[in-house]
């Protein structure tokens, strides 16, 4: 080996966010090679500083591209021998520059290399290492022997540092991190926000430790923050990332990131000018539209823009999102545009051009998939401040009025919102067809041989318990099965959930596909059989994928909104079989082994599917065969506007439609 080239390993693509192939060369086009051999030149005769300049830029390049380091571009991305040694190599050289006494970093130092935790902890893991561990036995004082592991203390401040870079959510120590929240908390939040936001955690001990560490929100709270904004960055992928955990309090680290947020804009100097006490009613009110993503081949558009173009009948709409996020096609839908630079402007002038346009209300179509989506939904911008489940989760803001979701995404069993919740009829959503999409023929198997079972689920959305649920019915079914992942990821964000994948189901019983385009996708998904949805966080345009195909899905329902997202589904059609839509692990295991033994009772599914008109119940976005539900979206929106003070004044917290439209009576 003598030349390896760094790709990105960018925060994971919001779900099913859909990449053309020339989308992906323009990416990997950025990348341009790092030579390993000259980081081992510059360590292993300690010129540090210059090592360390050299590791920035490999962590940097590995921001710019697809998923990370891939060591030599002309070398299949899945070829593991490869990879093994390259990783190795690259771990080894990295181990010795932070394991000499005499390499010091100081707190600057430290905040960069915290930023990249995640492709420290990455590398390690695809590396003959297998992990950090070694590291944190070699740059602290070592104890005592058991097997495999090692006891060791922490005495001076340059072990801590060092401790706090390479402790991951799959090193074997057990470790109280409130200890350093509370003794070092300078060093200690930088790493705990990108410690936590490790993409993928599909080890039983990494997601307990994950959300373990969830519980320590109210840590954080008074704790300064670094004036660094790749810490900011980070700490937006750990609002979104929790929603993957499993644990019901999942949800609280929100509460305190946004305090977080908040103090951060205040020290930067954010400032925003006191709204009237009570809002005017006026003839057409301006409603701006946060879109974190709005391309027309992205799943947003696919979700919303149907809801979106209800609204321009009685709203003025103007468009808050970056340039790169709208398309020709999706800017038509607003009256105007704003589009701000946020790295280059800042905050600040985002809240004045929201002040000039003086909105209404802000609509947020998700919230969790930009920094600067949080930063604003942090802030009273507006007199009134929705937001749609885009990412489906609250979003805990005090600045966040209402949530408006479908009837099936909600559970009366659980309150999951912090925000007053708005109900409409399910058929009030609709998906436009992917714009990207050539159709391909669905392809039916009477009798596989083997089962194929695909799973297009991003890779964060996999979780210790679907895993352990895909790795009992592989034991218990009567029938050779093969399972395709379709984990939507490049480089090496890939391998590495690959590998962590293999470590629940075997090799030769597995297909993990990397990231490829839309159509080249499809295709692959078209040869399967069955589709297992993950659980807790299911799916959405996936299905659609999947379903179009003639191919039946099995979900398991919970109580947050995106363990909800696939019942849509069933709401909307009620001759699809309700066994396939579980309440317990037990059931969901069934549900698949049936499917897998019985092709008399697949095939029929698939028929039916295919039978049936799949645009006319799912993705009638101009409303032509639900006339009844083509202004739901409308009549909210204006009821929430027209009697907004009304309901806030109210004790309710659950809004059906049908109270919603009679407010108005």
């Amino acid at each position: 080996m003598t030349e390896e080239t760094l790709q990105k390993t960018d925060m994971p693509a919001p779900e099913n966010a859909e990449n053309t192939e020339a989308e992906n060369k323009e990416k990997d086009a950025k990348a341009q090679p790092v030579v390993i051999g000259e980081l081992e030149r510059l360590v292993y005769q300690q010129q540090y500083q210059a090592a360390l300049a050299q590791l920035f830029q490999i962590f940097n390049q590995s921001e710019q591209s697809l998923g990370g380091i891939s060591l030599n571009p002309n070398v299949d991305i899945r070829d593991e021998d490869y990879f093994l040694r390259g990783y190795t190599r690259l771990a080894s050289v990295i181990t010795s520059l932070f394991s000499f006494s005499d390499f010091q970093l100081n707190a600057s130092g430290f905040h960069k290399v915290a930023v990249f935790k995640k492709q420290l902890a990455a590398i390690f893991e695809l590396s003959g290492f297998r992990g950090t561990d070694h590291v944190l036995g070699l740059i602290s004082n070592k104890g005592s022997e058991e097997g495999d592991k090692t006891e060791f203390s922490i005495e001076s401040e340059q072990q801590l540092v060092k401790f706090l870079l390479f402790y991951s959510l799959s090193s074997e120590a057990d470790v109280d991190y409130s200890v350093f929240l509370k003794f070092a908390p300078h060093y200690a939040l930088p790493a705990y926000i990108s410690l936590v936001a490790e993409p993928a955690v599909l080890k039983v001990s990494a997601n307990k430790k994950r959300e373990k560490l969830l519980t320590l929100g109210p840590l954080l709270e008074d704790i300064p923050v670094p004036i660094v904004d790749d810490l900011m960055a980070r700490l937006s992928n750990l609002w979104m990332l929790c929603s993957y955990a499993e644990a019901d309090h999942k949800h609280d680290i929100k509460k305190h990131l946004n305090v977080i947020l908040r103090r951060w804009m205040k020290d930067k100097g954010a400032e925003v000018k006191p709204l009237p006490e009570t809002h005017q009613i006026q003839e057409k009110p301006t409603l701006m539209i946060g879109s974190e993503h709005f391309t027309s081949p992205h799943a947003m558009f696919r979700c919303y823009a149907p809801v979106i173009k209800q609204l321009r009948e009685k709203f003025k709409l103007v468009s808050m999102a970056e340039k790169n996020n709208l398309d020709d096609i999706s800017r038509t839908y607003f009256d105007e545009l704003y589009e701000p630079n946020f790295v280059e402007d800042g905050i600040q002038k985002l809240i004045e051009k929201v002040e000039i346009i003086k909105p209404d209300i802000i609509y947020y179509s998700s919230l969790g998939m930009s920094h600067w989506g949080l930063f604003a939904a942090n802030l009273r911008l507006a007199p009134i401040q929705i937001l749609t489940l885009g990412h489906p989760a609250t979003s805990n803001s005090p600045c966040i009025d209402y949530v408006i979701l479908p009837e099936s995404a909600f559970s009366h069993r659980r309150d999951c919102f912090s925000e007053k919740v708005i109900l409409v009829p399910d058929a009030s959503f609709q998906f436009h067809p992917p714009v990207q999409g050539v159709p391909i023929k669905p392809r039916l198997n009477s009798k596989p041989n083997p089962v194929r079972i695909a799973v297009p689920s991003k890779s964060y959305k996999l979780s210790p318990s679907f895993m352990a649920v895909c790795k009992r019915i592989l034991e218990k079914t009567k029938r050779p099965i093969e399972y395709h992942f379709f984990p939507n990821d490049g480089g090496m964000v890939y391998q590495q959930i690959t590998q962590q994948i293999y470590e629940w189901v075997p090799k030769e019983n597995t297909i993990v596909y990397p990231m490829t385009d839309y159509n080249t996708y499809v295709n692959r998904l078209n040869q399967c059989d069955i589709q297992l949805s993950p659980f807790p966080f299911g799916g959405t345009n996936s299905n659609v994928d999947s379903m179009r195909q003639g191919i039946p899905m099995i979900t398991l329902a919970g109580d947050e909104p995106h363990s909800r997202t696939d019942l849509w589904f069933f709401a909307l059609n009620d001759e699809l079989p309700q066994w396939l839509a579980a309440n317990t692990e037990e059931a969901y295991e069934e549900a698949a082994l049936r499917l897998i033994h019985n092709d008399e009772e697949r095939l029929p599914i698939s028929h039916l599917l295919l039978t049936q008109d799949f645009n006319k119940i799912y993705l009638d976005y101009e409303y032509e065969h639900h006339p009844e539900h083509a202004k739901d979206f409308l009549n909210v929106m204006e009821g929430i506007y027209l009697h907004h003070d009304k309901i806030q004044a109210s004790d309710q917290k659950v809004w059906t439609f049908e109270e919603m439209l009679a407010l108005g009576k």
